[in-house]
This record gives C-alpha cells, sequence and structure tokens, in this order.
C-alpha cells in the first residue's frame, strides 16, 4: 500500500462502514466488560459525574465562593463536567484499547481504529444517560428548554471529532510507548483545570485569553452550557477555534493512525 493510499482518510472511512457490525459489537462488549459483575452496574453512569458536582459544589462554590457565572453552581458545574467526562472517559479507556487485546490486533486482519472507536462510542452512550441527571437538574432549579438546545448538537460534533483524534492517536503512542496509560490521567486532570469546568471563563484574566482559548475544550464546554442551560448560540469565535483544531486532530490522529497500522501486529 503506497503512502497515498494509507493517507487516504474517504476510503478507510468507507472500509469502516462496512464494518459496522464488528464496530457494533466492539461496542457492545466494552460496555459489557465496564459494568460486568458490578452491583449498581449502569447507574454508574449516573453516579460519576454526581460525585464531582457534590464535592466541587462544596469546595468551589460553598468554601471558595466561584460563581456559577449567573446559574446555580451545581447545574453550572454539572452542565461543565458532562461533555467533560465524555471526553476523558474515551480516551481513558481508548488508549489501552489496542494493548489490552494485543492477540486480536496481531492475529485479525480488520480496521484496527474499531478498538478506539468502540471505546469512544461507549463513553458517548454513559454521556447520553448522564443526560437525564442533566434534566432532573434542569427541572429542579426551574431552567426551560428551549429551540437554543439545538445548538449542541452541532458542539457534540465537535467535540467527537477531538476525542476520536486524541483516543486514535494516544492508542497509537500507547502500543510503542506505554507510559502514556499512566500518564493519560495526569494530563487529563490538568486539562481540565485548564478548562472552565468548575469555574466561569470571565475568571480567566484577558491577559491570558488568547492563549487560554486555544484549548479546543474550551468553546465545546462553553457552547453546551450556552446551548443547553442559557438556551443561546455559542459564541463563534470560541465555537470556530474549537472547530478548526478538532478538525486538524481528527484529520492527523485518523491518518497517523492508518500510516502505522501495518506496524501494530509487529509492535504489539
Amino acid at each position: 500500500m503506497t503512502l497515498r493510499e494509507d493517507l487516504n482518510l474517504p476510503r478507510h472511512l468507507l472500509v469502516l462502514i462496512r464494518h459496522r457490525e464488528l464496530l457494533a459489537r466492539m461496542v457492545r462488549r466494552e460496555i459489557a466488560s465496564r459494568y460486568r459483575q458490578t452491583f449498581l452496574g449502569i447507574a454508574w453512569a449516573f453516579l460519576k459525574p454526581l460525585a464531582p458536582v457534590v464535592v466541587f459544589t462544596f469546595i468551589f462554590s460553598m468554601i471558595a465562593g466561584i460563581p456559577g457565572g449567573g446559574l446555580p453552581y451545581p447545574l453550572f458545574f454539572m452542565a461543565g463536567i458532562l461533555p467533560w467526562t465524555l471526553f476523558s472517559a474515551a480516551v481513558t479507556t481508548g488508549i489501552s484499547s489496542l494493548t489490552g487485546q494485543s492477540n486480536l490486533v496481531a492475529r485479525v486482519q480488520f480496521p484496527k481504529e474499531v478498538l478506539p472507536l468502540a471505546a469512544v462510542a461507549a463513553s458517548a452512550l454513559d454521556f447520553l444517560i448522564a443526560l437525564f441527571f442533566l434534566v432532573f437538574m434542569m427541572v429542579h432549579f426551574r431552567v426551560g428548554v428551549t429551540w437554543g438546545l439545538l445548538y449542541a448538537f452541532p458542539i457534540l460534533l465537535i467535540e467527537i471529532l477531538l476525542t476520536v483524534g486524541v483516543t486514535l492517536f494516544l492508542s497509537l503512542v500507547n502500543v510503542w510507548y506505554r507510559d502514556i496509560t499512566h500518564a493519560a490521567g495526569l494530563m487529563l486532570q490538568l486539562w481540565m483545570y485548564l478548562t472552565p469546568v468548575a469555574y466561569p471563563l470571565g475568571l480567566v484574566p484577558e491577559k491570558y485569553r488568547a492563549v487560554y482559548d486555544l484549548n479546543p475544550m474550551v468553546g465545546i464546554i462553553e457552547g453546551f452550557r450556552s446551548a443547553v442551560i442559557r438556551g443561546e448560540a455559542p459564541e463563534v469565535g470560541l465555537s470556530a477555534v474549537s472547530f478548526g483544531i478538532s478538525v486538524f486532530v481528527f484529520l492527523a490522529g485518523y491518518g497517523l493512525f492508518k500510516l502505522c497500522e501495518p506496524l501494530l501486529a509487529d509492535v504489539i
């Protein structure tokens, strides 16, 4: 296969579509493995974002007095932690998707990106389940749903592009350097504090905003919060930055993954 064929992403996407049944099976397997032999089962999809809401509300709102940008702080934080959890959970589980199934990668011919994509899809399902808790909180705090909610769909599409690109890249690098698995938790923790999940964007000093806004998760978190909670259109500038960087990360991550895919069986 030539370099041009390796980087022909439309061709690879068509191959992936032909393997959609395999992808669906891998997604079901990923979901089953997450909740197998657990007492609470799928309820963990609610509890994982709920626990940070309680802790961060107590520390950041009640003790530190950080405002919720005109919203009740628990609702403000929940609208930020949900899209963040989708990203961080997908990346965390997707990093080891290749090394954790090395026999399958080495011996079976199939598009290897199916494995990281299954982790992303399973995390997306957890996100959809947890959305019900966000709706409950909106009802509790008497925040109505408006047509502005529709803006959340393109924002989530941008997030999926970013998540897939990062997950494909890190899962690939992890085949050669297993340190990535250990470093991921620290990386994501620091990334979250550099993203307006627990604090409003307005608290970031203006002199740092030009650099701060290059974080693609800034536009994603702010856009999701504006669409769902405030019923407003996302800020165009932030969304454009997030979109541009996310598309680049997706294309670069997917392209590099397919370029190195023939080497995986020998290295893993």
